[in-house]
């Protein structure tokens, strides 16, 4: 009996499971600023999460548990990131990137450039309902056309990341989408029309501030090294318009909602076939590009630095990312640190106004450190009711759910995904987030709506969208 008694947790109080949280979060910032690898802080935190359970009196089986089943949950995720890696590379020794390149590079206006790097991943991933697929595609072909032009690379980078989150967000084909609408208990129609006093405005600003930097950022370009880096594409690569074919596959793919592991390994097999075809390798150099990424010497270095690029190992520092991450929300959610604190903070609010900010808030904690999924689906039980009581319709919880956990998802520094993308779009985190403007965006709006009652729509309002539409103060109590 005293054995079972002494093996029993600890109760996890609200004090505690501020402990809990805050202690790893602050060690990962801490050593991150003091110039540590991201995942050495990850893991650095995922064993001071390990000394908290101990703490708490968690048997280490059950720790050791949780950690297993917080690296099965992002199980998938990685193996398609490690698919993504090979992608690129059989797509750069295919030519379909170089074609790209080389056609996007003489069409392109480069004072419009920002704009069209914002617009084009928007609506590719409206249409496929995947922000990393916009990305990994033609994100990939515009920061390697904004290198050639003499565009800073991060300026293009957040331009891109912005316009893919546009349609995770607004697609109704987009999982984020699909989960904030299913989890809240509205249509998806309803929760599109909700989203659109939050993302519109964003958008419009957007578009405005990467025209202004593109103005700016044009005045630099050298036209002569265009001039250098097309002829060199030409020269070592067979360009034509059938390269582009195997992108276009598995843009289809994605539409049609094929399984991300079947589109991703056709869009391997593709590229290994049309690099045989058209650029004359062999079978054994695209498994040789696969797991190591393409490489040439052209014997110009701008052109190297373009196309020389992904492969197998290229994933492997995110992989280890995603692994240590994993762990580490496996713990969190064992010791319901989490759901601790989203409950604690359902019971301090008591107005329209307190209950989404509280939305904003727990969403923010979640995002921070488990991603996306559950920084909708935890917010979304916890508070339905509180929205019921203080009338507010479904729909501006499953936006202000998006508003956060979709759109911050995009710029947390030491998230796997998002040290990614740089990976993949040839720059860095600190180099690109400053420019994601949507995504920096779209939490400030959706605090300024709430606080002056834009969109708050009542709970049994037809949900449509009427601009500046406010909320009477008098029937928010």
């Amino acid at each position: 009996m005293s054995k079972s008694k002494t093996s029993e947790p600890r109760e996890m109080t609200p004090a505690r499971a501020l402990v809990g949280f805050l202690s790893p979060i602050l060690l990962l910032i801490i050593l991150i600023v003091l110039g540590a690898d991201v995942t050495i802080a990850i893991l650095a935190s995922v064993f001071l999460m390990i000394i908290f359970g101990a703490y708490m009196k968690y048997p280490w089986d059950t720790m050791e548990k949780a950690m297993a089943s917080g690296i099965t949950t992002i199980a998938t995720a990685t193996v398609i990131m490690l698919l993504v890696g090979c992608m690129v590379a059989a797509w750069m020794a295919s030519g379909c990137i170089p074609t790209l390149l080389y056609y996007g590079l003489q069409i392109v206006s480069p004072k419009m450039f920002l704009p069209i790097c914002f617009i084009l991943p928007a609506f590719m991933s409206v249409c496929t309902g995947t922000s990393w697929g916009a990305i990994s595609t033609i994100g990939v072909v515009l920061c390697g056309m904004a290198g050639g032009l003499g565009i800073p690379i991060g300026m293009a980078a957040g331009a891109v990341i912005s316009g893919a989150f546009f349609g995770d967000k607004m697609s109704p084909l987009s999982d984020t989408t699909l989960l904030a609408a299913a989890s809240s208990e509205v249509s998806v129609f309803e929760h599109i029309t909700s989203m659109f006093y939050t993302t519109i405005p964003g958008t419009l600003i957007c578009l405005v501030l990467y025209t202004l930097l593109g103005i700016r950022a044009s005045g630099s370009i050298d036209t002569a090294a265009v001039t250098q880096l097309t002829s060199g594409l030409a020269a070592n690569f067979h360009i034509s318009i059938l390269n582009i074919l195997p992108i276009i596959l598995v843009l289809v793919l994605s539409v049609k909602k094929v399984p991300a592991f079947i589109t991703f390994g056709i869009g391997i097999g593709t590229g290994i076939l049309w690099s045989m075809i058209f650029q004359g390798y062999g079978f054994i150099e695209n498994l040789n590009f696969i797991l190591s990424g393409f490489s040439i010497d052209s014997g110009i270095t701008a052109i190297d630095t373009l196309v020389n690029r992904g492969g197998f190992t290229s994933m492997l520092s995110l992989v280890g990312i995603l692994l240590v991450c994993g762990m580490l929300s496996g713990l969190f959610t064992e010791m319901k640190v989490l759901s601790v604190l989203v409950g604690r903070i359902t019971k301090k609010v008591h107005t329209p106004a307190g209950v989404l900010i509280g939305v904003m808030v727990s969403s923010l904690i979640l995002c921070i450190t488990g991603g996306q999924y559950p920084a909708i689906a935890i917010p979304a039980v916890a508070f339905k009711d509180a929205c019921d009581e203080m009338d507010i319709h479904r729909a501006v919880l499953s936006r202000t759910l998006e508003d956060v956990g979709t759109m911050v998802a995009a710029i947390v520094p030491w998230s796997a995904w998002v040290i990614g993308y740089g990976v993949l779009l040839g720059t860095t985190v600190q180099a690109f987030i400053p420019y994601v403007f949507l995504c920096i965006l779209s939490p400030i709006v959706a605090l300024i709506n709430i606080l002056l009652g834009i969109g708050v729509y009542h709970k049994n309002d037809e949900m449509k969208y009427r601009p500046f539409w406010r909320r009477e103060k008098s029937k928010a109590a």
